[in-house]
């Protein structure tokens, strides 16, 4: 399993006891230093008889995995991030699903997102799974927890490793998880595995800013895109009416905040992309319900 980190010397030492502590023994421990500046490098060398350190410079999120992945052995590959927390069986349940379903390429399971306050977890909410997470389903959103995430090595080595663009940093699991899904079948695991920290400091948080949320899925989706042009005729969805449906979120989102002035500009924006009669019925309801999605 591969853990990158960045100045999460506050957090990383509670994040692999949480590996160490699994189930499921026959693994092993990579943890990717991207150039941190805080203690973290010294909190990792407590840990250095049980995991596998590896140091380079600050290059984000996919750099650092792909040199994990480069550096690692097994059959299976997980990933978790720097701060976040997995249950003792979580690689014991996905390894045993995994041999029982040799057809599926990445699994993946809920979340629970929590925040600490003076040493207190606070549950907030679950994220993940959907009962389909095919390629096309997975067009209207990221569904899939990176920290959840465990994928067959057979499956990396026919679609390659991560994306390292910066203009992909913090959506570069969600443009892999497309490729891998437009080849191989992805399974999602109700129940959650794993515990997703809100803070200060998350390349998202919950949810994250708005408007970098709504560029980056974009940017995510027209990358794949350049790869399979032809993946809106095969899935049979209009992407002016899918980029706009990003647009109206985007918008909702704002007006939650109370800013009807961005509200609106985004409503536009949807509406500059596709006047189909759906945009219309997405803007009245954005407008007037408390939940929209």
């Amino acid at each position: 399993m591969i853990i990158p980190t960045f100045n999460a010397g506050n957090y990383i030492a509670e994040t692999i006891q949480s590996v160490l502590n699994q189930t499921y023994r026959n693994y092993e421990v990579i943890v990717v230093d991207d150039g941190s500046t805080d203690n973290t490098l010294d909190v990792l060398k407590r840990f250095e008889a049980r995991i596998k350190l590896l140091t380079k410079s600050n290059g984000g999120p996919a750099s650092a995995r792909n040199l994990g992945i480069k550096n690692s052995t097994g059959e299976f590959i997980a990933f978790q991030d720097s701060d976040d927390l997995w249950t003792e069986d979580k690689l014991d349940k996905q390894v045993t699903f995994l041999e029982k379903h040799p057809e599926v390429g990445l699994l993946f399971s809920e979340a629970i997102m929590f925040t600490e306050e003076e040493g207190e977890k606070k549950i907030q909410r679950k994220i993940g799974y959907i009962v389909n997470p095919s390629f096309c389903n997975l067009l209207y959103g990221n569904c899939i927890p990176n920290l959840t995430v465990i994928i067959r090595r057979s499956c990396i080595d026919k679609i390659g490793l991560l994306n390292e663009s910066k203009e992909l940093i913090a959506v570069e699991d969600y443009e892999y998880w497309l490729r891998i899904a437009k080849t191989f079948p992805i399974a999602g695991m109700p129940g959650p595995l794993a515990y997703y920290r809100i803070r200060e400091g998350n390349l998202m948080g919950d949810g994250g800013n708005i408007d970098k949320g709504m560029r980056l899925a974009l940017a995510a989706i027209c990358e794949v895109e350049k790869l399979f042009p032809n993946m809106w005729d095969e899935c049979k969805i209009d992407r002016d009416l899918l980029f706009a449906r990003l647009y109206i979120r985007a918008g909702f989102a704002w007006k939650q905040k109370g800013d009807w002035k961005e509200c609106l500009s985004r409503f536009a924006g949807a509406l500059k992309l596709s006047r189909n009669t759906r945009v219309f019925r997405w803007i009245i309801a954005a407008t007037l319900l408390k939940r929209w999605s």
